[in-house]
């Protein structure tokens, strides 16, 4: 059984509160994140918002704000199947 967030959680407002940021901010990623995760907001959130340890354990959503090309250059390993 999947354990979910209401909707009125305020983790789920923190999560929309981001994805709203990030749509704004940098559309282009927002559209390539859609693409690559066909339309699916809660798996793009969750990509976004989980630590990785090529960036030390921060997450790319904490990366946005000090560096985008990061996150692109991550896009597009990801699309490419480089995961070296």
């Amino acid at each position: 059984m999947m354990n979910r967030e209401p909707k009125n959680s305020p983790d789920a407002h923190v999560k929309f509160a981001e994805m709203e940021h990030l749509k704004s901010e940098h559309h282009a990623i927002y559209e390539s994140l859609m693409r690559a995760f066909k339309n699916d907001v809660r798996v793009c959130n969750y990509w976004l918002t989980k630590p990785k340890p090529p960036l030390q354990g921060w997450s790319l959503f904490e990366q946005l704000s000090i560096d985008a090309c990061i996150v692109i250059d991550m896009l597009i390993r990801m699309r490419t199947g480089d995961v070296s």
